[in-house]
């Protein structure tokens, strides 16, 4: 055997299996890549093989041509129809019957044909076997006359019935009969059909003595739901059922293809070539009309005639479409394939890089990693696509781009044509690769990419809307190919510009002003009718933010004129950022402003710069007593104290609540002059003096909190204002011990305050530990103050005779209680070179034996 027939062989070998690729070849047959390589192509070129990948390239035997060949959708969305179709019409001996249903318009006619050819094709039927139809819906008020034409009649059977008549059956015999509209066929007809289904045999109307016998294949179409307009027991003798889908779910690829295969049918009737232009495919094969593809159709037909009439000349192409340099231009004679714009493996490339982006934004990968992700994706299918198509997306895409991205925003993506033609190709293959029924599997996608690229996403959306023609969620499969490049420098930008302008395009002239000249998006623009109100302007101003950055850097509005506290109160009520609003927009002042943004001036910094853009202009960014959550300090004795406990609030505290000190004075005239909205950012009041007010503000006696009620009362309100349990005790550890402080200071001979207290805290933890209780901090204090005097009172007397005073013990817990404390005072004991007296002991028992 020669080796270019061993190759072959080979092939033929595995025609049912698996493809085979040049290597796998070399290897089954013992020679090199690169001999094997020649003599595939000589193979190929002689037809007797095929190809399809790239590197690797997959070989196979060619195929015997098909029916289904014709059939578009065969290798797509179809693909599970075709096979089910296939096996009906080989299973033994005389296949099965086959129920098609889907809307109207969808090609249940067209499939039934192409059963019918297949299975000559296939030699299951008889050459001379006829394809017989009949459409139910024709005798839908005839019954009689529909089994008469169907089943055929006797002579005598009805009146003018003067000869034997045969029926579709009869005509259908080794071939098939094709029931369209089947719902529309009585129960009666129905039941002879089944009965005809399971022996062959059928009564001809009038006949009851001699049945016809005759093998006919049955093709049975509906619109209709099956379960509730035919017989069950019909049903049952129909085991296989396929569904078309509607014209709008078939993949987009097939809704193209269909389309130009009805200008081909067209091109044919008319002996004239046929232009159309992209915008004209993309239109019709977007058509959701209830014909589906009869109604798609219909409007090329329509659009062929008027075109037709316009130019009659053979010799010149009709154009259908307005004319925007980019047409397609077919022929009576183009061969199906030729109008197959992309292979069906798109689909599942698609899908699967869908979860592969998904997956990488999950993990928080940078944008670089996502961008390779759909390069490696695009990059073999580049050679695959239809370049005239690709040409007129990639004009598309490069004039939004410059429309809107430039433009508007002053972002410029690269000039490169490499990476415009890269980005066109795989926006073609997302829109003819995702199927309209399976387009929500892409919206977890989008949902990641606005939530990590937020600015980026909102550009990408707005550049977009030019191209696409509906929403589609598989577009965000583009955007880290797109906007790889300006990522990083759109997203730098914390904050929230926003530029509001009455007319018809003064906010967009100075935002593309300032954009441009700062070189990124800072502004987004909105232009007014001069009647607009305030509420409206507050609605638009929301929709833009909830799409934006929702951090804590702010949000700067520029207006052109109106009331500035209306503006920031109206915008205030749903925002909890920081907000600068100045009115009497200039591009000067939206200049500078956007310069600040960009070089990441703080907040603050940008508000004070506000005031200096002149007399004519205002500002506002808060209101009330403070634009942060705070915490009001204020003490009768003094501001001296105030600070003392805003500094012990700093040290413990979180930091999240902005603490203010005030004069008591100065704080009982601001409640008495304001109201609930100046306090709206305050979450309580700390003093040393009860106060009361009609505002809706907790307020907190220091005093108070020395007793359990107090305690938990403000324990609770600084959780609900975010801080820590562990951060609450350790304030109001230090709290107490600064009281505790103050308390013994001038009691105290020699020992240093600050020092001791530390000693008589560790000793108090120590009790409450043993006997699992929590002090209220009156009795903590009270404690504390006992403990610092008694340990100067035993320093005292350890330089003076010992007096034994004896103690009477008289129950188990008083006796526990004298042993653990023998334990507890060792530490001090050592440290400071005494003996805690019994006495002491027993008046440290009457201090805490109601509490143990």
């Amino acid at each position: 055997m020669k080796a270019i027939d061993r190759i072959y062989q080979v092939l033929v070998t595995h025609h049912l299996g698996e493809k085979l690729t040049t290597e796998q070849i070399a290897a089954a047959v013992g020679l090199t890549r690169g001999v094997v390589s020649s003599y595939l192509s000589h193979l190929f070129r002689a037809g007797k093989i095929v190809k399809s990948g790239t590197r690797p390239i997959f070989w196979e035997v060619s195929a015997p041509a098909s029916a289904f060949d014709d059939f578009i959708g065969t290798q797509g969305s179809l693909h599970a129809v075709v096979d089910r179709c296939r096996e009906a019409i080989i299973y033994p001996p005389n296949g099965l019957p086959i129920l098609i249903t889907g809307p109207s318009g969808v090609g249940k006619s067209f499939l039934a044909k192409v059963i019918f050819n297949e299975a000559k094709r296939l030699g299951k039927i008889t050459p001379d076997g006829r394809f017989v139809v009949l459409n139910a819906a024709d005798y839908a008020n005839n019954p009689e006359l529909l089994s008469s034409v169907l089943f055929g009649y006797k002579k005598g059977a009805f009146t003018g019935a003067n000869t034997d008549s045969p029926g579709l059956l009869d005509q259908a015999d080794h071939g098939y009969l094709f029931l369209d509209e089947i719902h529309r066929l009585p129960p009666a007809s129905q039941e002879k059909l089944f009965s005809l289904l399971d022996s062959g045999n059928f009564y001809p109307l009038g006949e009851n003595k001699q049945p016809h016998h005759v093998t006919v294949r049955f093709v049975f179409a509906t619109t209709e739901d099956i379960d509730n307009v035919l017989l069950k027991t019909f049903l049952r003798r129909v085991p296989l059922q396929v569904t078309l889908p509607a014209f709008i779910n078939r993949t987009l690829n097939e809704r193209t293809t269909l389309v130009l295969n009805a200008f081909k049918h067209e091109a044919d009737r008319i002996k004239q070539s046929i232009q159309i232009t992209l915008p004209t495919l993309l239109s019709l094969a977007n058509t959701n009309a209830p014909g589906n593809v009869g109604a798609m159709e219909n409007q090329v037909k329509l659009l062929c005639a008027a075109a037709y009439a316009q130019h009659t000349d053979k010799t010149v192409p009709i154009l259908v479409g307005a004319d925007n340099g980019y047409q397609i231009t077919i022929s009576g004679t183009m061969p199906l394939q030729q109008l197959q714009l992309l292979p069906t493996q798109i689909a599942p490339t698609m899908a699967k890089l869908g979860q592969q982006l998904q997956t990488s934004l999950q993990s928080d990968d940078d944008i670089n990693e996502q961008n390779l992700l759909v390069r490696q994706t695009v990059r073999p299918l580049t050679n695959l696509t239809d370049a005239m198509l690709i040409t007129a997306v990639q004009q598309q895409l490069q004039g939004s781009a410059e429309a809107i991205l430039h433009h508007r925003y002053g972002v410029r993506l690269p000039a490169d044509a490499s990476f415009w033609h890269r980005n066109a190709v795989a926006l073609y293959c997302i829109q003819v690769g995702t199927n309209v029924s399976r387009q929500h599997e892409f919206a977890p996608l989008s949902d990641l990419v606005r939530t990590k690229y937020p600015r980026s996403a909102y550009l990408f959306e707005h550049m977009l809307a030019k191209v696409m023609q509906k929403d589609n969620p598989a577009i965000w499969l583009l955007f880290p190919l797109l906007m790889q490049p300006v990522v990083k420098k759109v997203e730098s930008i914390a904050y929230n510009g926003i530029l509001l302008a009455h007319g018809q395009s003064t906010a967009a002239s100075i935002q593309s002003v300032v954009n441009n000249l700062c070189g990124n998006y800072l502004f987004e623009a909105f232009d007014m009718p001069i009647d607009v109100s305030i509420h409206e302007i507050n609605q638009q101003v929301q929709n833009y933010l909830s799409t934006q950055r929702a951090g804590n850097a702010g949000t700067f509005v520029l207006f052109d004129m109106g009331s500035l506290n209306q503006m920031f109160s109206e915008i205030k009520k749903t925002q909890d950022q920081k907000l600068l609003v100045i009115n009497n927009l200039t591009t000067a002042m939206a200049l500078d402003v956007g310069l600040r943004m960009q070089r990441q001036d703080s907040f603050t910094t940008i508000a004070q710069a506000s005031h200096r853009y002149g007399d004519t202009m205002g500002t506002q960014y808060f209101e009330g007593l403070s634009d942060q959550r705070n915490i009001i300090v204020s003490c009768m004795s003094g501001v001296g104290l105030s600070e003392e406990i805003r500094r012990m609030m700093r040290n413990t505290l979180s930091g999240k609540e902005q603490i203010i000190t005030m004069d008591y004075k100065d704080l009982r005239a601001t409640l008495d002059n304001h109201d609930q909205r100046f306090f709206d950012k305050t979450q309580f009041v700390l003093t040393t003096t009860d106060i009361t007010t009609d505002l809706n503000i907790a307020i907190i006696n220091i005093y108070d909190i020395m007793e359990k009620t107090g305690y938990y009362q403000l324990v609770k309100l600084l959780t609900d204002a975010g801080e820590r349990q562990a951060d609450c005790q350790h304030f109001m550890d230090q709290l107490l011990k600064f009281f505790s402080i103050e308390g013994i200071r001038d009691r105290l001979q020699f020992l240093n305050p600050d020092v001791v207290i530390n000693e008589v805290e560790k000793i108090t933890s120590s009790y409450q530990a043993y006997y699992g209780i929590e002090l209220a901090g009156k009795v903590r204090l009270n404690l504390y103050m006992h403990l610092a005097l008694m340990i100067e009172r035993m320093l005292l007397a350890s330089h003076k005779p010992d007096k034994v005073t004896t103690i009477k013990i008289t129950s188990d817990q008083e006796h526990e209680f004298f042993s653990v404390s023998h334990t507890i005072f060792h530490g001090i004991e050592v440290k400071y070179n005494f003996k805690v007296a019994d006495y002491e002991i027993s008046l440290m028992y009457q201090l805490l034996a109601p509490y143990i």
